[in-house]
């Protein structure tokens, strides 16, 4: 069995997505008013990823109302497509996110899957309406927002939408193409004149500011932004902080106040804040401050409070981002440092990185997934029921794997041990770069050559990569891999050594030997000679006698002008094509195929062979000795050369008597690699061992 350790963790938090998204293919507003055959799962299973992700209709000339993946919903008009037109929608899956997510600031995060749809028809005559749910958000401070980008363009522009109850938005667009929903923070705006004025912000009752005549020679633009610091992120930043956030006690939101134009002004501007939550201020307090964010950093605002029960008005010459912080008794000179700490763990988790190990006897396969550190027990138990192994971590020093010589050291006085380990903090939006090294690699058909990024998306439900991977030579022993992380565009350092992750795997050779073991293919069965019968040469031999040739009377020719006249037609001539097989169907399709379908007798049933026939070969099985595998295999090459239509009828036959077996996943991946004339490589089965909730 596989071992493998880490070397350091790193994690990422995921929001739980809503009740009506999270059911798959549920689809609470699906209504589909034309009847079109379509696979859409109303459980979305592990074991069937992107067969449910995506969806084809045929809508005529009628239109109607069609259910899409994760709950969405198409509506159509009537009279917009003709009866040979598609319109086919696909969500991506986590692990292929990568080749469509826009880049987006910092302050603007994903929300919802990533849809694509694609018609035949193009351009539209007629508007469409597209429903696309996104999952559930704090929409106190938080603003719905939908982008896209035109099937014809590159660039990502914004689209009108209508926000709907059921945490869905609605568009009505002309023009097909990939859609998401984002959120940003609310900012409220107003207009500032050289005259002055006094704001109070809708955005919050406690927040006011107000511009004293000729503050400033030209008018202008202000905006109000509030980023709430929730309790378990400062809670958070105290653990992993002890040192700079011993002092503070509690904190508000911050709170930007962001000119048009920056500036100082000639004179100064009063502003009101709200106190931290639960303190109420009868007099001068001086355990309250205000802090600022100016160039150098965190700073104490210089000015004298006004205090209410609930409020702090203060006087300053510049507008930027504030906070109100109450300290311990006589310890206000030290919150700067823990404003510091709070802003930059304020959109931080804990989080891990982890490995799960899919070995079969001819496919390995590797999940590699960003998940919440509260997550990851529940992950672990959920993946080894599905058949994988989680990679056992092992968190190392920083003078481990160190090699060169030391000098012995005289005695010395230990040193005081660091009271908090390293974490790995995650936050929206965070990759890391990775790579295969050591004697595994990745196969050829997976993806990892086109991206080795790994991209952590906090609001949706999962973050991972998928890959086959096998041995990097083909000596039957031990082997050893380790798949590197390496975080990006990190500037601090402690943070990047603490999600620096080197995860590494071990596999034995009993495991390696049968992954090289030969395949028995067995041979098609040759057609039976007849025996020779020696017994004729025995046999006297009887002179025949010679028929009598019948007299044949002879008849004047015919003149060329009449045989012409009798041999002309205006019949076509008929063209005999040859239709070759299925490419699902050869032999190479239907080995990988028989390895995921062990129950080969069963299978033979579905499939209408004669019991005579099953019998046989069941027998022949156990004389040989053979594996499931090969008997499944050895069944449908028998099958095959029963079948007289070995395109769209045998494939038919053959999808039917899968979904009869219950297995609806397979069934759907070897109609699709029929339909895109593919053969069914191992890569295909691939979404069957896919982590999709």
């Amino acid at each position: 069995m596989p071992v493998a350790t880490v070397r350091n963790s790193n994690a990422t938090a995921k929001k739980r997505p809503s009740p009506e998204s999270e059911s798959g293919g549920s689809m609470k507003n699906k209504e589909i008013s034309n009847s079109c055959s379509v696979a859409i799962g109303t459980n979305k299973d592990f074991m069937d990823d992107d067969a449910h992700l995506k969806v084809t209709y045929s809508p005529g000339k009628k239109g109607g109302n069609f259910g899409l993946p994760n709950g969405g919903k198409l509506i159509l008009p009537e009279g917009l497509f003709g009866k040979k037109d598609t319109i086919t929608c696909q969500v991506a899956s986590p692990s292929q996110r990568w080749k469509y997510y826009p880049t987006l600031p910092s302050y603007e995060h994903i929300t919802s899957e990533i849809y694509t749809l694609q018609s035949t028809m193009h351009p539209l005559k007629k508007s469409v309406i597209i429903q696309i749910p996104y999952y559930q958000i704090e929409t106190e401070h938080n603003e719905i927002n939908v982008k896209g980008k035109w099937s014809d363009e590159n660039e990502w522009v914004d689209v009108g939408f209508l926000k709907k109850e059921d945490c869905s938005v609605e568009l009505e667009v002309d023009r097909l193409g990939i859609f998401i929903v984002t959120f940003t923070p609310k900012k409220e705006i107003f207009d500032v004149t050289p005259q002055g004025c006094l704001y109070n912000a809708h955005i919050s009752r406690y927040i006011s500011v107000r511009f004293p005549k000729k503050a400033h020679d030209k008018p202008f633009q202000c905006a109000i932004q509030i980023n709430p610091i929730p309790s378990d992120k400062l809670q958070l930043a105290k653990e992993l902080s002890p040192g700079e956030t011993a002092d503070l006690i509690l904190a508000t939101e911050f709170i930007d106040l962001i000119p048009s134009t920056p500036c100082v002004f000639k004179r100064a501007v009063s502003v009101k804040l709200p106190l931290p939550t639960g303190v109420e201020v009868e007099e001068e307090n001086d355990d309250i401050a205000v802090l600022q964010k100016t160039e150098n950093g965190w700073e104490l605002v210089d000015s004298k409070y006004k205090f209410t029960r609930t409020t702090v008005t203060f006087d300053t010459k510049s507008l930027t981002k504030f906070c109100v912080m109450q300290s311990k008794p006589d310890r206000k000179k030290r919150l700067p440092p823990a404003a510091q700490v709070l802003e930059n763990r304020n959109n931080r988790e804990k989080g891990e990185i982890v490995a799960f190990l899919n070995l079969q006897e001819k496919l390995w396969f590797l999940v590699l997934e960003c998940m919440p550190q509260s997550k990851l027990e529940s992950r672990v138990k959920e993946m080894s029921e599905k058949g994988f192994k989680h990679v056992v971590k092992e968190i190392v020093k920083k003078d481990e794997g160190t090699n060169f010589f030391r000098r012995p050291q005289k005695f010395q006085q230990p040193t005081r041990q660091l009271q908090v380990p390293p974490t790995c903090e995650i936050n929206d939006g965070m990759k890391w770069e990775f790579s295969v090294v050591d004697d595994i690699k990745v196969n050829s058909e997976s993806n990892y050559m086109e991206n080795r990024e790994l991209h952590y998306f906090r609001y949706l439900p999962e973050s991972y990569r998928q890959f086959v991977i096998e041995p990097k030579t083909n000596e039957e022993r031990a082997i050893s891999g380790a798949i590197n992380l390496d975080p990006l565009g990190i500037e601090d350092k402690n943070l990047k050594e603490n999600c620096t992750c080197s995860i590494h795997i071990e596999i034995d050779e009993e495991t390696v030997k049968a992954y090289f073991k030969p395949e028995f293919v067995p041979e098609e069965p040759e057609p039976k000679k007849e025996k020779v019968n020696f017994d004729i040469l025995n046999t006297p031999v009887f002179k025949e006698d010679k028929p009598e040739v019948p007299v044949i009377q002879k008849f004047k020719p015919l003149p060329p002008t009449v045989m012409e006249r009798l041999m002309r037609t205006n019949r076509k001539p008929i063209i005999t094509r040859v239709e070759r097989e299925s490419k699902v169907l050869s032999g190479k399709s239907l080995r990988n195929l028989s390895k995921l379908v062990p129950e080969g007798l069963t299978l033979a049933v579905h499939l209408n062979l004669p019991d005579s026939t099953i019998t046989g070969l069941g027998f022949d099985a156990i004389s040989n000795g053979l594996s499931m595998a090969d008997v499944t295999y050895k069944i449908l090459l028998y099958w095959k050369r029963m079948c007289k239509d070995k395109k769209d009828g045998a494939v038919n036959s053959l999808t039917n008597a899968l979904r009869d077996m219950g297995r609806e996943e397979i069934a759907n991946i070897v109609f699709e690699r029929h339909r895109d004339n593919k053969e069914l490589s191992p890569d295909a089965f691939t979404p069957l061992f896919t982590p999709y909730q």
